[in-house]
């Protein structure tokens, strides 16, 4: 696994039936989770948004975005069951289970508009992300979408949606 000094490193947990992504940004610091915060409409992750290294996390709701050409170090969870998390053209495959933070890692280099280009997909087409352990009754329904973007385009995405998520002038409730 290359340093995480090197990498971007993002947190992916399963939970029936979705793929919650979490980003730290700019510092690389993760913020606190607390799992008395979790909430399933507001806060899926229990993030402690009291914690000052949480203030400035993103999260995305099965929408993992990343750069092309660099390293990324996926730190895969469960919060439930064993799920399985699988992008077949990036060639990685792990399973998550609960209790357990495991660690994956690949370097994407072909951006999802180039890999429409070179294989003749359709303009709408993204790389999936495919749950590959029967996780429950609605585990057909448990899929993922990744972008690889420029790694401009992917700070221009990064930045939008942290200040799309940023506290509220009022005080720390979350837009």
């Amino acid at each position: 696994i290359p340093p995480e000094t090197e990498a971007l490193v993002v947190h992916v947990t399963g939970e029936q039936f979705a793929w919650n992504v979490r980003y730290a940004r700019p510092d690389s610091k993760f913020g606190k989770t607390d799992i008395k915060l979790l909430d399933v409409q507001t806060n899926p992750l229990g993030i402690d948004r009291s914690d000052p290294d949480a203030k400035d996390d993103v999260t995305t709701l099965n929408q993992l975005y990343l750069p092309v050409n660099r390293p990324i170090i996926v730190k895969l969870r469960s919060k439930d069951v064993i799920h399985s998390f699988g992008v077949p053209e990036f060639r990685v495959k792990q399973d998550a289970i609960p209790g357990l933070n495991i660690p994956l890692w690949w370097i994407p280099t072909v951006t999802t508009e180039e890999m429409r280009r070179k294989a003749g997909h359709a303009e709408d087409w993204t790389y999936e992300i495919a749950c590959a352990q029967l996780c429950g009754i609605g585990h057909s329904t448990m899929r993922g979408f990744v972008m690889v973007e420029t790694p401009e385009a992917f700070q221009a995405w990064i930045d939008a949606q942290a200040a799309a998520q940023a506290p509220s002038e009022e005080g720390d409730i979350w837009n």
